[in-house]
């Protein structure tokens, strides 16, 4: 979580998404949160990746996302202003990017938060599947990915 004090994460906007910052939650003021902004006139790609940062420097998370057989699902714990966003998330190995996979959840509710459940056993189609030999250790966040 961002409220980690030994983690120094970062947050790198692209596309459109470039005012991705760390906050405070705005319903729990002792917690911490990553506010996305998706700009109007974003590109379809357009998101936030999650990392550490050393000396200003991306470095990946210091171990890789421990995903096993049993278990390839991440949650994230999202604010949507409406129901029905498509969210994607695709984790990488920091230092080889061509070694990724991505999968994709539904928001359900609107103007509220949710925990959305991402299953990496089921990859989106026309993507990489899971290996579980790579070192995914960096995160990107995509609201209403293919969306302008």
């Amino acid at each position: 979580t961002f409220d980690e004090t030994d983690v120094n994460y970062g947050l790198v906007g692209f596309g459109g998404a470039e005012a991705s910052s760390i906050v405070e939650d705005p319903t729990l003021a002792s917690n911490k949160v990553a506010k996305v902004i998706k700009s109007a006139g974003a590109e379809l790609w357009a998101g936030t990746t999650v990392t550490a940062v050393t000396g200003g420097v991306q470095t990946g998370f210091s171990t890789k996302i421990p995903f096993t057989e049993a278990d390839k699902k991440m949650t994230v714990r999202v604010w949507s202003p409406d129901a029905g966003i498509k969210v994607r998330l695709k984790v990488e190995d920091h230092l080889d990017p061509t070694k990724s996979v991505e999968t994709e959840a539904t928001t359900t509710v609107a103007a509220a938060w949710e925990t959305l459940t991402f299953d990496f056993g089921a990859q989106v189609p026309e993507t990489a599947a899971i290996n579980l030999a790579f070192n995914y250790n960096k995160a990107s966040i995509f609201f209403n990915f293919g969306t302008t």
